[in-house]
């Protein structure tokens, strides 16, 4: 894991249980998120604690919690777990004359996730442009398959995650172009997928005004 990562919310144990707490609108028992998880218990009762402590979140009972502000919670996350820590990055651009690139990705068996402001602009369209943002587990095998070629400039970040957790609940388009979770995007555009710190907000709008659309 990079040197970057060093708070205690970065670790994939802990990523696990936030993003169940931030893709899910409920209460949480400690079975509940062992078996959304993954996790074992003393794990999971251990984070709670650490996030209760915090404040994060809420406890309503022996051993039910919730997250009173998802928002402030994915922010507290975001300090932790960040883009630029948790992905090998590398930057490709389209070989000439080939088909518009991510009308390509669907047509492949290449697992995907766009995050950034490619998938931002999904839900937030008036979200300022960036460069595609994919995460892939091989570059290389991706770019073949996608018919890239290697570039000094941001033309189209593919990134290898260093957890799947990325993959997680992610959104289909229409043209079967997968999208990262919500939550996930908007993580990324907070730590580093673009430079304009104004890039978060139009997606953070959205999710503040419709949040029974994304939070299941």
């Amino acid at each position: 894991m990079s040197t970057a990562t060093v708070g205690p919310l970065a670790d994939e144990a802990a990523t696990l249980v936030i993003r169940a707490l931030l893709d899910y609108r409920t209460l949480w028992t400690t079975h509940d998120l062992v078996t959304t998880t993954g996790l074992p218990a003393p794990t999971i009762r251990r984070l709670v604690a650490h996030l209760e402590q915090e404040e994060l979140v809420r406890r309503h009972g022996p051993g039910v919690v919730a997250v009173p502000d998802w928002l402030v919670l994915l922010q507290r996350w975001s300090k932790d777990f960040r883009f630029k820590g948790q992905a090998n990055l590398s930057r490709w651009r389209p070989k000439r004359r080939t088909p518009p690139f991510l009308e390509r990705i669907p047509t492949t068996q290449i697992r995907h996730a766009v995050t950034g402001a490619q998938a931002a602009h999904h839900w937030a369209p008036d979200t300022p442009a960036g460069p595609p943002v994919i995460y892939t587990p091989d570059a290389e095998l991706a770019a073949t398959a996608w018919e890239l070629v290697p570039a000094k400039t941001t033309s189209i970040i593919l990134a290898e995650p260093t957890t799947d957790i990325v993959y997680t609940r992610t959104r289909t388009t229409d043209s079967g172009l997968r999208l990262a979770a919500p939550t996930q995007v908007l993580a990324d555009l907070l730590t580093g997928t673009i430079k304009s710190p104004r890039s978060a907000t139009p997606l953070t709008t959205w999710m503040l005004n419709n949040e029974r659309e994304w939070r299941y």
